[in-house]
C-alpha cells in the first residue's frame, strides 16, 4: 500500500500504522466520535454513513483498498463528521493522530501520498452524487455489482446494497428478483453473483 514512498518512509510508516482486522459490521467510529487518527485499507470494503433528517442512515461512500478514511485526522478537526462500519471482514491500517502528525512534518512524500489518496475518494464521491442524479435506482444497483463484485460476487445483503444506491430495501429485493428470473444474477445468504454483465453492462449505461 505504501510502494510509492521511499524505503526510508516507508519504514517509518510501518512504525506508525498498526494492522487491524474487523469482522463483518464492526462499527470503527460514530459521526460526533473524537478523532483519534486515519485509516487506510488493505483488505475489504468500509462504508462511509451518515444519518439523514428520518435518522435512516446512507452511505456516502464505499472505501476499498488502498483507499484512505478517516481525513478528520488530517485535517486537524476534534469530532468525526461521518460514521465508519465494515460491509465485508476487513483488514487496515490505523495511524493515531499524534504519530501521523510527525511522520507528515518529516516527509513531504507522505503529504502527498494522502493528498493522492483523497483525490480518489473525491472522484469517487463525484461519480455516486452524478450517479444519484441522473440514473435510476436499477441502473445505480447494475453499476454497484459491477463494481463493488470481487471475482463477480458481490458480498452484501438487499439492505447493504438499498443503503448504498439511496433506495429502499424492497425496490432492490424487486429489482434483484427480475433479474434473477432473467438468469443476469443468482442471489445467496449475504450475497449476489452476477452472471451476466454484459446485460448488466448495457442496462447500466442506458441513458
Amino acid at each position: 500500500m505504501l510502494q510509492g514512498l521511499s524505503l526510508e518512509a516507508r519504514q517509518e510508516a510501518l512504525k506508525v500504522f498498526r494492522p487491524l482486522r474487523l469482522r463483518r459490521g464492526a462499527v470503527l467510529f460514530a459521526p460526533g466520535d473524537p478523532v483519534d487518527g486515519v485509516y487506510l485499507v488493505r483488505q475489504g470494503l468500509v462504508g462511509l454513513h451518515r444519518p439523514g433528517p428520518g435518522l435512516e442512515e446512507g452511505v456516502l461512500d464505499v472505501v476499498g483498498p488502498g483507499g484512505v478514511f478517516g481525513e478528520e485526522a488530517l485535517g486537524g478537526e476534534a469530532r468525526r463528521r461521518a460514521g465508519a462500519e465494515a460491509l465485508t471482514y476487513a483488514e487496515l491500517y490505523f495511524a493515531p493522530r499524534e504519530g501521523l502528525a510527525a511522520l507528515r512534518a518529516r516527509f513531504a512524500e507522505v503529504e502527498a501520498f494522502f493528498l493522492q489518496a483523497l483525490y480518489g475518494r473525491l472522484c469517487s464521491l463525484e461519480e455516486r452524487l452524478w450517479e444519484a442524479r441522473h440514473l435510476s435506482v436499477a441502473q445505480r444497483l447494475a453499476r454497484l455489482l459491477l463494481r463493488m463484485g470481487e471475482d463477480g460476487v458481490a458480498p452484501f445483503s438487499h439492505q447493504d446494497l438499498a443503503r448504498m444506491v439511496g433506495a429502499s430495501r424492497e425496490t432492490v429485493t424487486k429489482l434483484l428478483g427480475e433479474w434473477a428470473l432473467k438468469g443476469w444474477v443468482d442471489l445467496g445468504y449475504r450475497r449476489v453473483e452476477v452472471l451476466e454483465p454484459k446485460a448488466l453492462a448495457r442496462l447500466a449505461e442506458e441513458l
